[in-house]
């Protein structure tokens, strides 16, 4: 029996969406691009495809590389063979013992809990 950890399951997550899987399919058949070349294969602006290469980026599933001015992505192998993994599992009828959070908290989620600190308000006394 094999574990899934919670990061499997938001690759899977990642790819539900399917710009992104369209997007991964054009890196992996040019081996490595830059955001001009994805953005020649889409009706998509910019802005747009900042923002889904960013959740193929903190999922594992592309890594981006700068290459003078520009940014080179390339598909993450060892994302993918994880994908690859739990899809194994499911054909192969193998069950998951346990779902595993091994995880750390992103930077995201860990600045998000900070609060700031309170002001502390000045007593105004007033003049009579």
């Amino acid at each position: 029996m094999a574990s899934i950890n919670v990061k499997g399951i938001r690759r899977l997550s990642a790819l539900s969406e399917p710009m992104r899987l369209d997007i991964l399919t054009v890196i992996a058949s040019s081996g490595s691009c830059c955001a001009s070349d994805i953005l020649s294969n889409f009706n998509i602006t910019q802005p747009t495809l900042s923002h889904h290469m960013s959740v193929l980026i903190e999922n594992n599933l592309v890594t981006a590389k700068k290459d003078g001015r520009f940014v080179r992505y390339t598909i993450n192998k060892s994302g993918i063979e994880d994908l690859k993994f739990i899809l194994d599992m499911l054909i192969e009828g193998t069950p998951a013992t346990e779902i595993s959070s091994t995880e750390e908290p992103s930077e995201e989620k860990e600045t998000k809990k900070k609060k700031k600190p309170e002001k502390k308000k000045k007593d105004k006394k007033m003049k009579k």
